[in-house]
C-alpha cells in the first residue's frame, strides 16, 4: 500500500493510550484501513495504545511487519496459535515473551499478532481490536497468508499431523475432514500381514477416515478405542482374511495440542510393533499397562534397564522363557511345566538357577515388578528393531 507509518490521520494522530476503548479502537482502525491505511500503520497505533511493541507474523511464524524489527516464532508455534491450541503467551525466536493472538476468520488468515511483554488481558483486548483491520488488509492485498489451499488430500493431512508441522491451511483441511484439532484425537497405525494386498488397499480407500498408506502400513486418527476397534474389524472383514492377527492396530495417547499428535503417532508405531511381536490384534496407549512408562525412553535406556535386571540370564533362552512363564503363572510349577512341556523337576531346577544368577526371588513383590518391567523393555526393543527393519513377519517375544 502507498500509505506509510505515520501518514495516517486517524487514531494515531490522536495518540490513543492506556485508556483507549477497544470497541472505539476497532471501529477507527477498520475505517482507516478501508480508507487505505497499511498494516504497519495499524501496528504503530497498537504500540501507542498498549505501550508494547507489536509484531504481525505470517502463518509460518516469520515477521510480516513489526514496530521493533524483532523476530517471529517457530512455525509449529504459529500453527498452534492459529489453530487455537497454543498460547496466548509464547516465546519469540529472539528470546522475548509475548502474547499471541490469531488474526483469522474462517479460511482467511492475516497471520499471528504478537504484543511483546507479559500477558495482560487489557493488552489482549486492544490487540483484538486490530484483527478486523488486519484481515481487511490481507484480503485486499491478496497476501499469501490469507489463502488456504484446497489442494490438501486426506493423506497430506495425516502426514502433516504425523510430522507435527501443522500449517493453517492444514488445520482448515483437517477441519473439513471432521478432525477437531481443538480436541485432538490420538494417532493410530494399522498393519496388514496377509497376502491380499489389493484388498487391503481397497479396504483402506473405503474407510470413512483420512488415511495415509505406505504398503502394508496405514496411519489415521481416532477419538477413542471403540473407533479403532471398529476400523480393525472392518478391515479384517473387507480383506477377507480368516487369520485374525493379519490386521493389527494400535493407537497412542491423546494430546493437548495438534502439534503433540506427532508424539502420539510415534507411540502408536511403537505399540504396533509390540502388538505384532506379542501377536495381539489391538493395543492402545490407555491399555498398555507399564509400557506407558517405557514408551518415552530411548532404546539406550531400555537396553540399560534390561541389562541391569536380566543381564546374567539374557543369553540363556531357556531361563528367559522359564522366567516369563514363572512370573505369568505366579510360581505354579505345574502350570509352567505344562506350558513349557517340561518335567516339574526341570522347572524347579531352572527356577533355582534363575534365583542364583539374579540374586533374588522373582516372586518377591519388588523383584517381580522390576523383572516384569525389564522383560517388557526387551519386548519393546525387539518390536522397535522389527519396525526399523520393516519386517512383515511377527517375531516371538524378546528373550
Amino acid at each position: 500500500m502507498a500509505t506509510t507509518a505515520g501518514a495516517w490521520s486517524g487514531p494515531a494522530r490522536e495518540g490513543p493510550g492506556p485508556d483507549t476503548d477497544p470497541a472505539v479502537l476497532e471501529r477507527e482502525l477498520t475505517e482507516a484501513v478501508l480508507a487505505g491505511a497499511a498494516r504497519s500503520d495499524v501496528l504503530h497505533v497498537l504500540l501507542r495504545a498498549t505501550g508494547r511493541h507489536v509484531r504481525l507474523l505470517s502463518a509460518e511464524g516469520g515477521p510480516l511487519a513489526t514496530t521493533d524489527g524483532g523476530a517471529g516464532v517457530p512455525a509449529a508455534v504459529a500453527a498452534g496459535v492459529l489453530a487455537g491450541v497454543t498460547g496466548p503467551v509464547v516465546d519469540t525466536l529472539d528470546g522475548l515473551s509475548a502474547t499471541a493472538l490469531p488474526a483469522r476468520a474462517g479460511t482467511t488468515v492475516a497471520g499471528v499478532l504478537l504484543t511483546v511483554g507479559p500477558g495482560d488481558p487489557r493488552v489482549q483486548a486492544l490487540a483484538g481490536a486490530a484483527v478486523t483491520a488486519l484481515l481487511i488488509d490481507a484480503v485486499r492485498a491478496g497476501d499469501e497468508a490469507a489463502e488456504v489451499s484446497p489442494q490438501h488430500t486426506p493423506a497430506d493431512v495425516v502426514a502433516s499431523l504425523r510430522s507435527g508441522t501443522v500449517s493453517p491451511s492444514m488445520c482448515a483441511a483437517a477441519a473439513a475432514l471432521g478432525i477437531d484439532l481443538q480436541r485432538p484425537p490420538a494417532g493410530a497405525v494399522l498393519h496388514y500381514g496377509g497376502s491380499r494386498l489389493r484388498a487391503w488397499s481397497t479396504a483402506l480407500a473405503w474407510l470413512e477416515h483420512p488415511v495415509q498408506q505406505e504398503g502394508r502400513t496405514a496411519w489415521t486418527v481416532v477419538q477413542d478405542e471403540a473407533v479403532l476397534a471398529r476400523l480393525h474389524n472392518r478391515l479384517l472383514l473387507m480383506t477377507g482374511d480368516e487369520c485374525a492377527d493379519h490386521v493389527v492396530a494400535a493407537s497412542g495417547s491423546h494430546t493437548d495440542s495438534a502439534t503433540g499428535l506427532a508424539r502420539s503417532f510415534t507411540e502408536a508405531e511403537r505399540l504396533l510393533g509390540l502388538a505384532r511381536t506379542q501377536r495381539v490384534p489391538l493395543l492402545t496407549f490407555d491399555r498398555c499397562g507399564v509400557v506407558q512408562v517405557l514408551l518415552p525412553l530411548p532404546p539406550t535406556q531400555l537396553e540399560a534397564y534390561a541389562e541391569a535386571h536380566l543381564g546374567p540370564i539374557r543369553q540363556r533362552p531357556e531361563l528367559m522363557a522359564t522366567l516369563r512363564a514363572w512370573l505369568a503363572e505366579r510360581g505354579s510349577r505345574q502350570s509352567v511345566s505344562e506350558q513349557l512341556h517340561l518335567h516339574r523337576n526341570s522347572v524347579g531346577y531352572r527356577v533355582r538357577q534363575i534365583k542364583n544368577l539374579l540374586g533374588t526371588d522373582p516372586l518377591l513383590p519388588a523383584a517381580s515388578a522390576e523383572l516384569h518391567l525389564a522383560l517388557t523393555a526387551l519386548d519393546l526393543l525387539a518390536a522397535d528393531d522389527q519396525r526399523l527393519r520393516g519386517d512383515d513377519e511377527p517375531m516371538s517375544a524378546g528373550l
